[in-house]
């Protein structure tokens, strides 16, 4: 006599959970660089809807370790400095002339860190492949519409609100996270074939700072491939020196320039009005970098006229002026444990972490207004897109909640 055996019953929970899961994750590789090409506040509207997915998907069909990775994540130590890095950015309130445009962007930066601890800690514990590629499918899409867009411009259509060089941000901030979820799947040929395509639109757009983040990224994922445990190592020194003698570094840049250029750099083209500005902040007001001028300050005195025109909008001299010595020696102790964990990912993806960080750590030191939260809006699915990567490895041991560590 056989015995038949009764198919499993179908859970119908997880299936409703998963096919959120993938609607957000579809949404959020949408919303960047497509987004960001299309409409400057479409990211700020596509984001959010795709961590509210998570977050429903997971309540739906709760992960067994979701408690355990919450609390994880606060005992990370470049976690930890982060949060602190935003308390310190909070009580300098106190003294910036800006209180409060500086409090509604410690409140948005805030919430920007709540969605991204929420979205890496309420998904379950295994990726499926197809959510992995909607982010290099994304990527594609968000080419196809930057020719759209310059073809269209081309013609002579009136295009108000589109920006081909936020998507070259956007590109060059997820190229090195989607090409680590087709490594972790083993599409190398498709990785570098993303990788190409993005140098030629990066070339295209003629955005230098991004072309030479992307050259960086590349040249730290080279040497992460052939030994990744002495690229973290130099890339952690490297970048939180750059952090902390950044003040250094501008005293010699600024008499180099003036010496080879003959010329008063006020007066010359970008960017060395902004290196003499830079210079004189340091010469005259060496001071008050202890603490900084106070958040906010920057973005809102050229704005308002305080400051002249050609301040520098780097994040790097942001942090200096803003928040002074504390505030890039937290930026630099961060940096340095969290290029450290890189290490501690599955052996596919970190060398393609070690390249993210360093392409955004260049765009971080060489492009202007990253501070309008929506490069922190792509990083924050960068880093999502990175941890869905992780969670693609089966076999391996996953971190638990602290790839916002990694970048």
């Amino acid at each position: 006599m056989t015995s038949v055996s009764k198919p499993k019953p179908k859970d119908e929970t997880k299936d409703a959970s998963q096919f959120l899961s993938r609607i957000a994750y579809a949404v959020l590789a949408l919303s960047a660089p497509a987004g960001v090409v299309l409409h400057p506040i479409a990211i700020f509207i596509l984001f959010p809807v795709g961590i509210v997915l998570i977050c429903l998907a997971a309540l739906i069909d709760p992960p067994p370790s979701a408690g355990d990775r919450l609390v994880g994540a606060l005992t990370t130590p470049a976690v930890l400095l982060g949060l602190a890095g935003l308390a310190w950015a909070a009580l300098s309130m106190f003294w910036t002339p800006f209180p409060i445009a500086a409090g509604q962007h410690v409140l948005k930066l805030s919430l920007w860190t709540l969605a991204v601890w929420l979205a890496l800690s309420a998904p379950r514990e295994r990726a499926r492949a197809t959510d992995l590629y909607l982010f290099p499918l994304g990527l594609v899409l968000g080419m196809v519409t930057m020719l759209a867009v310059w073809i269209a411009k081309r013609q002579g259509a009136s295009l108000e609100h589109v920006s081909i060089s936020d998507g070259g941000v956007a590109l060059a901030t997820l190229l090195f996270p989607a090409m680590a979820g087709l490594a972790a799947r083993g599409r190398n040929g498709y990785a570098r074939l993303l990788l190409i395509l993005a140098f030629v639109y990066a070339f295209a757009i003629g955005s230098t700072p991004t072309t030479i983040a992307l050259l960086v990224g590349f040249t730290a994922l080279s040497f992460a491939l052939s030994d990744l445990d002495r690229t973290t190592v130099d890339l952690s020194w490297l970048a939180g020196g750059v952090i902390l003698f950044a003040p250094v570094i501008v005293l010699l840049v600024e008499p180099s320039a003036r010496w080879m250029m003959h010329a008063k750099l006020p007066t010359l083209p970008p960017p060395f009005p902004s290196i003499a500005f830079a210079s004189s902040v340091v010469k005259h007001e060496w001071i008050r970098l202890l603490t900084g001028h106070g958040f906010e300050t920057v973005g809102r005195g050229v704005h308002y006229g305080v400051l002249p025109p050609y301040t520098p909008r780097a994040l790097l001299f942001e942090i200096w002026y803003e928040l002074g010595l504390v505030g890039a020696l937290i930026a630099a102790a961060g940096v340095w444990f969290g290029v450290r964990a890189i290490g501690a990912a599955p052996p596919r993806l970190a060398p393609y972490l070690a390249a993210a960080f360093a392409c955004n750590f260049t765009l971080a030191v060489l492009s202007e207004d990253l501070t309008d939260l929506t490069w922190f809006t792509v990083l924050a699915i960068a880093i999502i897109l990175a941890d869905i990567a992780a969670r693609s490895q089966y076999r391996t041991t996953r971190p638990s909640a602290a790839y916002l560590a990694h970048f």
